[in-house]
């Protein structure tokens, strides 16, 4: 059975990368320089060559290196100092000289942080050759840009598994595991929480923060794809512009997505994590297909259906190009291979259907019927224009409101984590001076037990050395007095005999007294040091708790 399909632009095998850089990309990235919003999703089978379109190779330069280079040559020459940085809610802060070296430091280190220098000098070379070839394309020229102050800002994430990670993050601590980044919402779009943003000034610094982020992606071999990407990656280009007149300032972003390859197991043959990995895939997918299929029947049909767009962190943060509020486009790669025919027809027939969503045709706010409006239909009569304005108001209220609360939790996620942060600093001094008084009573301890068991010895050795000294003198007189007096009676003698005796009773008595309480300072040397032990241990158990609070702040943050 034929089955025809229609598509804005179809490219043949022999097209090549400027080609669909110039018909898809170019006019894109000339309505983001003057200030318009879009986004760029590739979406394809596994192993097609999304990755290769966006990113591509030194000789055959994939879209985001040519939109890059398209940029900064079209540009007036950027400063390495950052002087605005774009918020999340759409609005600019200009910098302090202290934020502004912070931004530069980051970006520096960020250059720097390549998994080797090899890897770095690879990365400037692939971008050299990339310049050279793309030297002699056109770029556009700006009217008058006297006026205006630019700044170029980027950023790199990834969806995996439904959940979102920051991939400009340095490596986390061996046995610790990347930090999960939150959605937040701000006057109706959907942002990435506390999402690492970098200044950069030039398509070389640029391409190099790409490399960085690209090397932390999730990547593993399937049966298809020996280097298959197990995730969607998200890479944003921000473009600054302050007026130097008048202080105003206006944002503008381009996305490029990356979106993980379709899959089924059965051909994959996927098990354990890969195939975890491949039903978060297909399930993020199928959310986008639906709520897709949602927005082309609401445009159609004036259908009024709910939009899934919170079933899928993806669909969440791209909800406002996926409604027609914003410019979005998408670059489908279809995979020769016969082996991939049902993957293939099924990528068409997604495509196919969002083809028909028209960007000039926005989703209308969702309408509820209540009370007040079947009353008006039942008795045919219109609202007045009293009752417009008293609506009209109230949508206003609605949305202060609504920017008041996200002003306020944000203020309040500030406050909780500087809260957080001096308890924990709080705890980790209050463990270093529990530390430091348990050594000092450890240390005193052993310096008592020492001195104390050292006096004793000495006090036993010379009571023992005065006692054997008196027990040799008292037998030198005794022997004496026998040679001398051979002529005593018995009688003197025995009694001279006792005498010695008792003293030398005396003297044993003394000496089982003092091993005696040797024997007992030797156990109080022992209690003492079971003690030491104990002490020990209950530091090591705070050393522990310590360590589990941290973590668990970690984890909460």
């Amino acid at each position: 059975m034929l089955k025809t399909y229609t598509f804005t632009k179809i490219f043949g095998p022999g097209t090549t990368q400027k080609g669909i850089f110039d018909d898809v990309v170019k006019p894109k990235i000339l309505d983001f320089i003057n200030g318009q919003t879009s986004t760029l999703l590739t979406y394809g089978a596994s192993g097609s060559g999304k990755t290769f379109t966006v990113i591509g190779t030194d000789q055959e330069p994939g879209v985001v290196p040519r939109s890059l280079e398209y940029l900064f040559r079209t540009l007036p020459q950027i400063s390495k100092d950052p002087f605005a940085k774009p918020l999340p809610t759409g609005e600019v802060t200009i910098l302090s000289d202290s934020d502004c070296r912070k931004e530069k430091l980051l970006c520096e280190s960020l250059l720097n942080a390549s998994s080797s220098s090899v890897d770095k000098i690879q990365h400037v070379k692939t971008y050299s050759a990339m310049q050279q070839r793309l030297s002699n394309e056109p770029v556009a020229q700006l009217e008058d840009h006297s006026n205006i102050s630019i700044a170029v800002w980027v950023s790199f994430a990834e969806i995996y598994n439904e959940q979102i990670f920051d991939l400009l993050q340095f490596d986390p601590p061996r046995g610790k595991q990347r930090p999960r980044l939150r959605l937040g919402m701000s006057n109706g779009q959907a942002y990435i929480k506390n999402l690492c943003n970098v200044s950069v000034s030039s398509g070389q610094e640029a391409y190099q923060i790409l490399q960085h982020g690209i090397h932390n992606l999730n990547y593993a071999p399937t049966r298809l794809n020996s280097h298959s990407s197990r995730s969607h990656s998200i890479f944003t280009i921000k473009l600054v512009q302050v007026s130097n007149l008048d202080g105003g300032s206006f944002v503008s972003t381009f996305n490029f997505c990356d979106l993980a390859g379709s899959e089924r197991s059965k051909k994959t043959l996927n098990a354990g994590d890969r195939l975890k990995e491949s039903n978060s895939i297909n399930s993020s997918l199928l959310v986008l297909g639906r709520c897709i299929s949602a927005v082309r029947n609401l445009q159609k049909q004036d259908d009024n259906k709910m939009v899934p767009f919170r079933e899928s962190k993806l669909t969440q943060l791209f909800q406002r190009a996926l409604g027609g509020y914003e410019d979005i486009a998408m670059i489908v790669n279809i995979s020769p291979s016969r082996e991939m025919f049902d993957e293939s027809q099924h990528v068409l027939n997604f495509s196919a259907v969002a083809k028909e969503i028209s960007i000039e045709r926005k989703l209308e706010p969702r309408k509820k019927k209540n009370r007040f409006s079947q009353l008006v239909e039942k008795g045919n009569d219109a609202p007045s224009e009293e009752d417009d304005g008293n609506v009209e108001q109230l949508r206003n209220a609605v949305l202060f409101l609504q920017n008041e609360l996200e002003q306020q939790r944000n203020e309040f996620e500030v406050t909780e984590k500087i809260n957080r942060d001096y308890v924990i600093q709080g705890y980790e001094k209050l463990m270093e001076e529990v530390e430091v008084h348990t050594k000092k009573r450890i240390e005193d301890a052993k310096d008592y037990v020492r001195v104390r068991y050292e006096q004793k010895l000495r006090n036993m050795s010379r009571k023992y050395e005065q006692l054997l000294k008196e027990s040799e003198q008292k037998s030198n007189v005794i022997e004496i007095s026998s040679s001398d007096e051979e002529s005593d009676d018995s009688a003197s003698n025995k009694k001279k005999l006792q005498v010695l005796n008792d003293t030398l009773n005396e003297g044993v008595r003394d000496f089982r007294e003092l091993k005696e309480k040797y024997q007992l300072l030797e156990n109080e040397y022992m209690l003492l040091k079971e003690k030491c032990c104990e002490l020990e241990t209950e530091l090591m158990s705070y050393r522990q708790e310590r360590t589990d609070y941290v973590n668990e702040s970690d984890d909460a943050c």
